[in-house]
C-alpha cells in the first residue's frame, strides 16, 4: 500500500509542475535523473493530468545540473549523450560522449559509442579513428564485436565490401546473437555475389529477429539474385504482411 501511495503522489507532483527534485536531496541529481527516466520508461506521461509534462527533458535538465558535480559527472555526461542519442540529435550527443572521453581516458570502451554517432552524421573518417581506438582498448568482449561492426559498416559503406565481409565475420564470431552484424555480412557477401553464403547468413539472422524488416528485405534480394524465385516470392509475401501490421 505504501509503494502504491508514493506513487500516486508522485504522479500528482508532477502533474501540478512540482518536480521530485524539491523532494529528494537537492544534490542528488544523478538520481533524480534516473528516477525520471525510469518513470518515462514505463510511460508514466500517458497517465498524467497535465499533457506538456516532459519527463525526458526532466531527466536531461537534473543529469546537466550533475555534470557540475565532479562526483556525478562522468556517469551524467553518458546519461546525456544517451538520452540525445535516443533523440536522434547525434551532434549534441557526440559532445557529452567526447566529454566523457576526455574526462575518463580509463574508460576507452566510449570510443565505440563515438565512432557509432560520427558514422551516423556521414564522417567516416572520424568514425573509423574512433571504432580503432575501440578495438586497441577493448581486445575481447561487447565492445571488441560492436567496434568490429562499426568498421564493417564504415567499409560498406565506402563499397569496400571484401573489408567489410572480414570485420562483419569478426563481429559475428565474437558474439553469434549479433543480428546487425549478421545482417551485415549478409549485406557483404550479396554485393561480392556470394549468394549462396548471404542466404545463409540471412536465414540465421531471421531466426534470431523474424520480424525484421532490413533482414526478410536483403533476403528477398538474395533469393532473387540465387535464382530462388519461389523462396523470393515467399518471403516478399511476409514482407508484405509485415508492413500492413505496421
Amino acid at each position: 500500500m505504501r509503494k502504491r501511495t508514493f506513487l500516486i503522489l508522485t504522479v500528482l507532483a508532477l502533474a501540478s509542475g512540482v518536480v521530485l527534485a524539491q523532494v529528494a536531496p537537492a544534490a542528488d541529481f544523478l538520481q533524480n535523473g534516473f528516477q525520471f527516466l525510469f518513470y518515462h520508461a514505463v510511460r508514466l506521461e500517458e497517465t498524467l493530468l497535465r499533457r506538456d509534462v516532459n519527463l525526458l527533458a526532466l531527466a536531461s535538465d537534473e543529469f546537466t545540473k550533475a555534470v557540475q558535480d565532479p562526483s556525478q559527472r562522468g556517469e551524467a555526461l553518458l546519461m546525456l549523450g544517451l538520452i540525445y542519442s535516443s533523440l536522434q540529435r547525434p551532434g549534441t550527443a557526440l559532445g557529452y560522449y567526447l566529454d566523457f572521453a576526455y574526462d575518463q581516458p580509463e574508460d576507452p570502451w566510449v570510443h565505440a559509442l563515438i565512432g557509432e554517432l560520427y558514422a551516423e552524421m556521414g564522417l567516416l573518417d572520424q568514425a573509423e579513428e574512433s571504432f580503432r581506438l575501440a578495438i586497441q582498448a577493448s581486445p575481447e568482449g561487447e565492445t571488441w564485436a560492436r567496434a568490429h561492426y562499426g568498421l564493417g559498416s564504415v567499409a560498406l559503406e565506402r563499397g569496400e565490401y571484401p573489408a567489410a565481409k572480414a570485420e562483419f565475420e569478426l563481429a559475428v564470431a565474437a558474439a553469434d546473437s549479433f543480428v546487425d552484424a549478421r545482417l551485415g555480412l549478409g549485406r557483404a557477401l550479396y554485393y561480392l555475389g556470394e549468394y549462396e553464403g548471404a542466404i545463409e547468413t540471412l536465414e540465421l539472422a531471421q531466426l534470431l529477429a523474424p520480424r525484421s524488416i532490413s533482414i526478410l528485405e536483403q533476403l528477398a534480394l538474395a533469393y532473387e539474385a540465387a535464382g530462388r524465385a519461389e523462396q523470393a516470392a515467399h518471403v516478399s509475401s511476409r514482407l508484405e504482411e509485415l508492413r500492413r501490421g505496421n
